[in-house]
């Protein structure tokens, strides 16, 4: 069972005394031992934020794997609690004050890099609106040779440069919650654990990762990933 602290879920439900009902109402349940609830942020759709569909001639995922470690778009077979343990948090390395959007993001996976699709499962904007990327039940393509049984999350802002704002951090904090006790998560990492070639998430996201994990009950790093044969 996740634990909270009365602070937190003051943070998560919001202050007023519809907060302080809803808090003490938790307070209770923890109390009792039982599980509390993770209520699922407003997430924009792709349909309703004009995604492309994905392209499976996409010359760098052509086609469809018929099993996780072939190339290609993978589906999970299975129940997708089973097939995630970790999420990995990235960014998009784009300035903040840029005039960046999933839509461009997406452009960019497809047209330039050679992807089926936007290679995150979900994105955040710089006013903190989560957007689904990628279907959940495909595999991504946001960390080479460890996106399968791996979920990316990107916060657009070059986190090197810059630092996350407080509703980008918000935001994300709700949304890791969610998918942690979802699909039954054990382990957040930043993209640059996975492969350390990279910066990503940038050092200005990455202290706050261990928070980020803390609150959703999680462990930090790459333990969780179980390499395939």
């Amino acid at each position: 069972m996740r634990k909270f602290s009365r602070r937190r879920m003051l943070l998560l439900i919001g202050s007023g005394a519809v907060g302080v009902v809803l808090v003490r109402a938790l307070q209770q349940l923890v109390t009792r031992n039982m599980p509390v609830s993770i209520e699922k942020p407003i997430i924009v759709s792709r349909a309703e934020w004009g995604a492309r569909p994905p392209n499976h001639d996409a010359p760098n995922e052509f086609g469809f794997a018929a099993n996780p470690i072939e190339s290609g778009w993978y589906v999970y077979p299975d129940d997708l609690a089973a097939a995630y343990s970790t999420v990995a948090i990235h960014h998009s390395a784009a300035r903040l004050a840029s005039n960046e959007t999933v839509q461009s993001i997406q452009n960019e996976h497809m047209d330039v890099n050679g992807w089926a699709d936007i290679a995150y499962h979900f994105a955040i904007d710089n006013a903190g609106v989560i957007y689904q990327g990628r279907e959940i039940g495909s595999r991504g393509a946001s960390v080479a040779g460890h996106n399968t049984g791996t979920i990316g999350v990107m916060v657009m802002g070059n986190f090197e440069l810059e630092s996350p704002l407080d509703i980008q951090l918000t935001a994300l904090q709700s949304l890791v919650n969610w998918l942690a006790q979802q699909y039954t998560l054990t382990h957040l990492a930043g993209h640059g654990e996975f492969n350390p070639e990279s910066v990503c998430p940038g050092k200005n996201m990455i202290v706050h990762l261990d928070t980020l994990a803390q609150w959703a009950g999680l462990l930090r790093g790459t333990g969780g990933y179980v390499e395939l044969q």
